[in-house]
């Protein structure tokens, strides 16, 4: 299968953001793939992900999350919702008119999408048609939370006094941490990515996902996740009437680049129902009134 055509742009966001987006496929797609790498990572974590994908008339977006790759960070604070927002920017930018879109998103970028269901419930069945969520949560993730036991909440403490660090004195810490494990040029600047890791630690949309009821979910988690346990996608499965939970034997945190297989799996589940659902004549995008409701707001360069 020949390697899909890859186009970079950029997307100028109101707080001086630059978001790099790597677009493969055709310019007047029937379907939008979006894929949302997670924490410290880049948009290369989707490679096998697009290789592997046969569906030519998909536009497949891959992206750098904001302070991550080729992507700047903006004056707006890190949260799990301003990643959302980045998010319905890319959808309004990529997907206009009834084109539907599939969302697919890794640790942080899972996060990121359900925020955009919590924040922005008219978009899910209406724009999105069906959602992948890998190795994720929706919250919880603060092991300083009052609930842990003792020891649990003396590693969470621990945690948040390294990001601190990270914060107010990058230098040295960055000269700590690779003294312990080296860091990747590939990973954002170790204060930037601590301020992210206290975004993740804020992060909960619990009790705020219904509306992703009205839409076919994949979730997909290692079963020695060691970065997000499986607890995490069993209890958003729990919350999600139409949730398919697949467990990887074996599988890691980075399922996207050492389980790529299912991954793509359900990423070409997903497609195919958005597609099929697109052509049915009682579908929402084929409605005349859904026309034009997401048009491009936000030029890409």
């Amino acid at each position: 299968m020949p390697e899909p055509r890859c186009t970079r742009a950029d997307l100028s966001l109101a707080d001086g953001a630059r978001l790099a987006l790597y677009l493969h496929g055709p310019h007047d797609p029937e379907l939008v793939l979006i894929l949302a790498h997670g924490w410290q990572a880049t948009s290369a974590i989707w490679d096998k992900t697009v290789d592997q994908l046969a569906h030519p008339a998909t536009l497949v977006v891959r992206y750098d999350q904001r302070g991550h790759g080729q992507s700047t960070t903006g004056t707006a604070r890190p949260s799990i919702a301003l990643l959302a927002h980045d998010l319905k920017a890319i959808i309004a930018a990529t997907a206009p008119d009834d084109v539907p879109v599939v969302l697919v998103g890794h640790s942080m970028g899972g996060m990121a999408a359900l925020a955009l269901a919590a924040d922005h419930p008219h978009l899910i069945g209406s724009k999105i048609t069906a959602a992948v969520l890998v190795a994720t949560s929706s919250g919880g993730l603060d092991l300083a939370a009052a609930h842990h036991p003792p020891l649990t909440r003396a590693l969470g403490l621990l945690r948040h006094a390294a990001a601190s660090m990270c914060v107010r004195a990058p230098a040295a810490a960055l000269r700590l941490h690779n003294l312990w494990q080296p860091r990747l040029s590939t990973q954002p600047p170790i204060d930037i990515a601590a301020h992210w890791f206290k975004a993740l630690m804020r992060h909960d949309v619990n009790h705020r996902l219904d509306v992703l009821q009205h839409i076919p979910v994949d979730i997909l988690v290692g079963e020695c996740d060691p970065t997000i346990p499986p607890v995490h996608s069993q209890r958003l499965a729990a919350q999600i009437p139409t949730a398919r939970l697949r467990i990887v034997p074996g599988g890691c945190h980075r399922l996207p680049t050492r389980h790529a297989s299912h991954v793509v799996a359900a990423v070409e589940r997903s497609c195919r129902h958005a597609l099929h659902r697109a052509a049915s004549p009682s579908s929402p995008q084929a409605s005349p009134a859904r026309r034009g409701s997401e048009a491009v707001d936000t030029p890409l360069v």
